[in-house]
């Protein structure tokens, strides 16, 4: 969401509302502005009411995007998910292919790089190593879709995962329970 209000907020203002020639930094404080509380309010008005929630919550909430990148961290937002950036570009291109086996080498040819200074540029923006990443995205994604009430396997097969062993031990590192034990979390009523 992020980026795609970068690339929106580029394209309006004609490429203007991106710093140039700044000399980016991994870590910027800024002020906490009326615009962003505003917006921040508005998103958790919506908590009271599960139909608010679900018809008005992606707007809301790409509302409070915006307030952060239109904010005093506006210029560091905008150029860490612009169109210019590589990661954010190797992000996209790995959440369009979660199920293809994808490498290094393929991540750093997609953007123009070695692959030394790519996973050297990639563990400096992200923290994670790409295949670390990786692992991570697509973990999150299956989590999503066994939420969605897909089967663990089902899960599994749509984000690349060939070995459901191998699955369910990566998953169960990274959440602290299995899949199925998840699931059944996950199927258990809203209040």
């Amino acid at each position: 969401m992020m980026r795609e209000l970068t690339m929106e907020i580029e394209a309006t203002a004609g490429g203007n509302r991106q710093s140039r020639g700044e000399a980016p930094s991994a870590f910027a404080l800024a002020s906490w502005d009326t615009g962003f509380t505003q917006a921040l309010l508005r998103l958790l008005d919506l908590l009271d009411n599960p139909v608010d929630l679900e018809v008005l919550g992606t707007g809301r909430l790409r509302e409070l995007c915006y307030a952060v990148l239109m904010g005093e961290a506006g210029a560091a937002a905008r150029r860490a998910f612009g169109v210019g950036n590589e990661i954010a570009r190797t992000i996209d291109y790995l959440s369009n292919h979660l199920n293809a086996q994808v490498t290094i080498d393929d991540m750093a040819d997609h953007v123009g790089m070695s692959r030394a200074v790519f996973h050297r540029r990639f563990k400096e923006a992200t923290t994670m190593s790409p295949i670390q990443f990786v692992k991570s995205m697509r973990l999150n994604n299956a989590a999503m879709k066994i939420a969605e009430g897909k089967t663990v396997s089902e899960a599994a097969w749509d984000v690349g995962y060939q070995s459901s062993s191998q699955f369910s031990r990566e998953f169960k590192w990274m959440y602290g329970q299995s899949p199925r034990q998840w699931s059944h979390a996950a199927q258990l009523p809203k209040r």
